[in-house]
């Protein structure tokens, strides 16, 4: 039982930190809205898109690692289960970026 909430919470924490990256400053209407409220130059602008879309590689790389480490020490009866769990962490994290008219495809991850 403590494994598994383990399991669950690391789960959310990294995806709760890739939904607040994606909600945040990162790409698209987020660099204008941070552009805007601290006055950033056109050339701080885009230095500050591209820091945010290197952490979005690093933290999708990141739970791709967390997920291959997990699913090592399951059975395959939690595996199924997990693979579940994250299909719909995916579905819930597409569905906010849908609701923010970004555009972007979930890529299940």
């Amino acid at each position: 039982m403590k494994k598994a909430l383990i399991i669950t919470s690391l789960v959310a924490l990294l995806g709760a930190s890739a939904v607040m990256a994606d909600q945040g400053f990162g790409g698209g209407k987020g660099i204008d809205r941070m552009k805007t409220f601290l006055g950033l130059s056109d050339t701080q602008a885009v230095q500050v898109d591209s820091i945010m879309q290197d952490q979005q590689v690093r933290m999708k790389a990141l739970r791709e690692e967390t997920n291959q480490r997990i699913q090592a020490l399951l059975t395959p009866e939690q595996s199924a289960k997990f693979q579940q769990m994250e299909q719909q962490r995916g579905e819930r994290q597409g569905n906010r970026m849908g609701r923010q008219g970004n555009g972007d495809a979930p890529d299940g991850n």
